[in-house]
């Protein structure tokens, strides 16, 4: 499905996200509506609008909150960037960025109310309460299911329910494939001689092959590995670099001037500060929480453990060490994900010898400049990078 959906590109996912993108919002405003009627639903809303400020001492909380927004804006995975190569050299970015930024938040805001009122429901109805319930895959596939199970025309919600998670998956796919297709065929030009359909075709069959073990009876143990050592840390790290990269090495007056380029403004000093100090240390920061935490205590997946003998039955949670074996395969994936950016810093290096780290940068000094109109010719293409004075950028 995702295959058939971006195999030419924008020009066919662009018209699969008209429905993937627009239905999943009509399902979020009618299972709202549901919920917010439901008896009990305004003790699980209150339970999600009640801040608990102890939890901000909590180190893992702010991984998760820095996860959480990596993952549903595409932050760090490249797919962002990709899809963005394809929009008009002339383009308002800044607004574009913000735009984005304040309907994902938005939505997430608000399918928190969709969530919290059915778990209220739930906790109505002696299956559990709101506090104990557990995130991740356990919330969708247990407690809403248990919920939903409950009310009146039940398979109804539970349609729709599903389809939105699995329209919501497959937009995620979406951004996910071409991420990794744009640069192996346009910007590293890994298959010169085979066509970007059957390149995407052959990434897809492979990461569907992939997927069928997280299908296995052992599925749910791999997908709490990938999630913590896969999302976590190398997404920090990721997002680090990309931050270092923009604000220090290419630096943000030269950034500034290639969205003046784009939009005709400037942004504004805020955003150049976040660029360069704010958002850089606080992924220093928490990175550095997150990796004091695994030095003195392991990380802990949550495992089904079975019922209480009562009427309903609710789901009993336990949170169980990884074994030494699943860290270090955990770590595996970690230096996996990572290893792309030392790799390609050597790769591209200026050939200069006795200054092998400054060779390493040169791809992205700041007397390196990037052609932007070359994003207007050449759809796809995610950075052109030239050499060019100030005075021949300025005559761009």
């Amino acid at each position: 499905i995702v295959y058939i959906c971006v195999f030419k590109g924008v020009e066919s996912s662009g018209k699969a996200v008209y429905f993937t993108a627009t239905f999943p919002y009509v399902c979020l405003i009618i299972l709202f509506f549901r919920g917010v009627t439901l008896p009990g639903a305004i003790d699980g809303i209150e339970v999600y609008i009640t801040p608990k400020f102890d939890k901000l001492l909590t180190g893992q909380v702010w991984l998760d909150a820095a996860t959480q927004i990596f993952f549903s804006l595409s932050l760090g995975f490249g797919a962002l960037v990709a899809f963005a190569s394809y929009v008009p050299y002339k383009n308002n970015v800044g607004r574009d960025a913000v735009i984005v930024s304040l309907v994902n938040c938005g939505t997430s805001v608000f399918a928190g109310f969709v969530i919290y009122s059915i778990l209220g429901y739930r906790q109505h109805k002696g299956m559990g309460s709101v506090e104990t319930v557990s995130s991740g895959s356990g919330l969708a596939f247990v407690a809403i299911s248990e919920a939903v199970s409950e009310m009146k025309g039940g398979p109804v919600w539970a349609i729709l329910f599903f389809t939105m998670l699995v329209l919501l998956g497959l937009d995620s796919e979406f951004g996910t494939l071409e991420g990794a297709v744009t640069p192996i065929v346009v910007d590293m030009n890994m298959f010169p001689k085979i066509r970007k359909e059957l390149v995407s075709a052959g990434l897809a069959l492979i990461l569907f092959a992939f997927g069928i073990g997280f299908c296995s009876g052992g599925g749910e143990y791999m997908v709490a590995i990938f999630d913590y050592y896969g999302m976590n840390i190398p997404v920090l790290i990721l997002a680090l670099s990309e931050c270092i990269a923009v604000g220090w090495v290419f630096g943000t007056d030269n950034m500034s001037k290639a969205i003046e380029d784009m939009q005709g403004t400037k942004p504004s000093k805020f955003f150049t500060i976040c660029w360069k100090y704010i958002s850089p240390a606080l992924l220093i920061v928490i990175f550095l929480v997150t990796f004091v935490q695994n030095l003195l205590k392991a990380p802990t997946y949550s495992v089904y453990t079975g019922c209480n003998d009562t009427a309903i039955k609710p789901t009993l949670v336990e949170e169980v060490d990884f074994p030494l074996s699943a860290q270090l395969l955990g770590w595996l994936i970690v230096i996996c994900s990572l290893a792309p950016i030392p790799f390609f810093m050597i790769k591209n290096r200026d050939k200069n010898p006795g200054k092998f780290f400054s060779s390493c940068l040169g791809s992205i000094k700041q007397d390196r400049f990037y052609d932007m109109e070359q994003l207007f010719y050449r759809p796809g293409r995610v950075l052109a990078p030239v050499d060019m004075n100030g005075e021949d950028y300025e005559k761009l």
